[in-house]
């Protein structure tokens, strides 16, 4: 990803390659804010619930290939500095934590270019 840091910053952990977040929350948290203030790689329309796309799904988008991973993707100082306590109780809420309000993660598989609009499909499971 462009201007993406995560290839220069030790440790490279591939279960957290890709920050992805699901937009229509991302809008709701940011207030008009633009959506780079999040640090998120990728934005996208899909539900990221445990259940769907579930950790081991591979997805094609664009000519990309990831794969879900099984980490969690929780807020942090930089979330609660940028959106306040009453967001990170929002997306770490015990109720709705199966939701991942604050996202996944995404590894990549195959690399490939990527642009907005491009359909996401479930290539494997």
């Amino acid at each position: 990803m462009p201007g993406d840091d995560w290839s220069r910053r030790p440790p490279r952990d591939p279960e957290a390659q890709l920050a992805v977040m699901c937009a229509p929350v991302a809008e709701l948290i940011a207030n008009g804010q633009p959506l780079v203030v999040f640090g998120d790689n990728l934005f996208v329309d899909l539900d990221l619930s445990n259940a769907e796309p579930a950790a081991g799904t591979r997805l094609r988008v664009g000519g990309a290939v990831v794969e879900v991973t099984p980490k969690p993707h929780n807020g942090c100082s930089k979330f609660h500095a940028r959106f306040g306590a009453d967001a990170l109780r929002f997306v770490q809420a015990k109720p709705t934590r199966d939701r991942n309000l604050r996202g996944i993660y995404w590894k990549v598989i195959e690399p490939g270019a990527v642009a907005v609009g491009d359909a996401i499909d479930v290539v494997g499971r």
